[in-house]
């Protein structure tokens, strides 16, 4: 009962004072986040902030640009997404999602599960990317998750 006490007394504060702060402050950790590679299965990432959360190896990736159509209105001007060639497909999806909807709700946002990224080449060629389809590699028991590297 005493948290929600203060959860109802502190409201007012985190709305009016607080919210903008701590929103800015998320903003710029997931941005310094997704500078590097961040593991799809453990959240573990290259630039954490958390020493338990950290990627230790040396991982080659490289930046790429993807211009992204509006799912909405494909009449409307491509968006420019900065991706990492070792991103999941899921986690591409999340990344567009982002700049496509920066400034809608994110409880008004699709889900990247919702989404399908699907890959042009001019006006004939098309490829639906998943994160596991049947060009999956399989290495013993493993199965590892397509990345825009494996496209």
């Amino acid at each position: 009962m005493l948290t929600n006490w203060f959860a109802f007394l502190l409201h007012k504060f985190l709305k009016e004072c607080a919210g903008e702060p701590l929103f800015m402050l998320y903003c710029a950790i997931k941005q310094q986040m997704e500078k590097g590679p961040i593991d799809a299965i453990t959240g573990e990432a290259r630039y954490s902030l958390s020493e338990d959360k950290l990627i230790r190896q040396q991982i080659e990736y490289k930046t790429l640009i993807l211009n992204c159509v509006n799912p909405d209105n494909e009449n409307s001007p491509e968006i420019p997404v900065k991706v990492l060639n070792c991103d999941t497909i899921t986690q591409v999806k999340e990344k567009i999602l982002d700049a496509v909807y920066k400034n809608v709700p994110y409880s008004q946002r699709p889900r990247a599960v919702d989404m399908d990224l699907e890959w042009r080449q001019g006006r004939i060629a098309r490829v639906v990317l998943q994160d596991e389809d049947i060009t999956t590699k399989i290495e013993g028991d493993w199965k590892r998750l397509n990345t825009l590297m494996h496209y």
